[in-house]
């Protein structure tokens, strides 16, 4: 029987939630780890069963040994900065960057060969509501995004010494669409960029970002069809065959499920499914049989099974979290 560990951040009761899942009739909680402080996101490096909490008041990156049983045990912690909103890690697992929406940065760490970050490397500030950011498959390219200013950033970390120096190339989005999270397609072709104030997803051809002078976007469709006073997309996701992508919504509290044309990168909406309250994180576990979402304002999380062949989700156990859960990641046992 296959067996997950399931994480989640309590920001307002400073903890992590861990939780073991083998079958939906058998989930449990097998620890709660104080934080001394709003834990909010979560990484995990699989190989090195390492997993990152970013942390807040102090602005902290807090390091722990994954045991064998899933159980979490303190490594180290490390000043960062800014207020941790998201992790990224390049393919060779040197560099952790933190995303700060609220410190308007993003910051370098490196990790040595034990995956353990040292004291912040490069900062890039004045990057307005930093919220986001991911590495090319290549590993050549960081993509960052400011919320606030409607832009893009792109940076080569071929020379990690000279990280943030020059003048950065950007994209600049349409006006007060809020670029929040950004993920890239399996042909590693496409850039797709959650857009929270205008409930859109936007297309890029990587080659034109990287290329071209004038960069013209593939596409814009947005997640859900029904009017809204308030628009709060929050977070994207591709199945891990690569055919269809999750995002998800705050207000109509609802995940959309997008098939995705691998010729020409372009998105079509296929269904809406409502969820949690507030599904603010969400996440499919690596070998693409799970959706799991977090519910802020419902205090639960929802596990649906994925269809291989549609990508169609089959709701199959809800669960009860401390309150406001925030950030979820997931580890299958070996």
């Amino acid at each position: 029987m296959k067996k997950y560990i399931i994480y989640i951040s309590i920001p307002k009761k400073h903890i992590i939630e861990v939780f073991k899942f083998k079958t939906p009739n058998f989930i449990k909680k097998i620890q709660e780890i104080y934080t001394n402080g709003e834990v909010q996101p979560l990484k995990i490096i699989k190989k090195k069963n390492i997993l990152y909490a970013g942390v807040r008041k102090p602005s902290r990156i807090i390091t722990y040994k994954i045991k064998k049983n899933g159980i979490l045990k303190k490594i180290t912690e490390i000043k960062t900065i800014g207020n941790p909103n998201h992790f990224s890690i390049d393919k060779k697992k040197k560099y952790l960057f933190n995303s700060s929406y609220g410190g308007n940065s993003i910051s370098c760490h490196l990790l040595n060969k034990h995956s353990i970050p040292s004291k912040v490397f490069k900062t890039k500030s004045n990057i307005s509501g930093c919220h986001c950011s991911v590495i090319d498959e290549k590993n050549k390219i960081l993509f960052f995004t400011s919320l606030l200013s409607d832009k893009i950033f792109i940076y080569s970390i071929k020379n990690i010494k000279k990280l943030f120096n020059k003048k950065i190339k950007k994209i600049q989005c349409s006006n007060k669409c809020g670029p929040r999270h950004v993920t890239i397609d399996r042909k590693k072709k496409y850039l797709y960029v959650i857009n929270e104030l205008k409930n859109s997803i936007s297309v890029w051809k990587i080659q034109d970002i990287l290329n071209k002078k004038k960069i013209k976007k593939i596409q814009t469709k947005k997640i859900i069809k029904k009017k809204l006073n308030k628009k709060w997309a929050a977070d994207i996701h591709f199945s891990r065959c690569g055919n269809f992508l999750y995002a998800s919504e705050r207000i109509n509290n609802s995940i959309s499920l997008f098939k995705v044309k691998k010729k020409t990168g372009k998105i079509k909406l296929i269904k809406v499914y409502k969820t949690e309250k507030q599904p603010r994180s969400f996440k499919i576990d690596k070998k693409g049989r799970y959706l799991m979402v977090c519910g802020e304002k419902s205090n639960s999380v929802t596990i649906y099974f994925i269809n291989k062949r549609n990508g169609f989700l089959k709701k199959i156990k809800k669960f009860s979290t401390i309150k406001e859960p925030l950030w979820i990641e997931i580890l299958k046992l070996i």
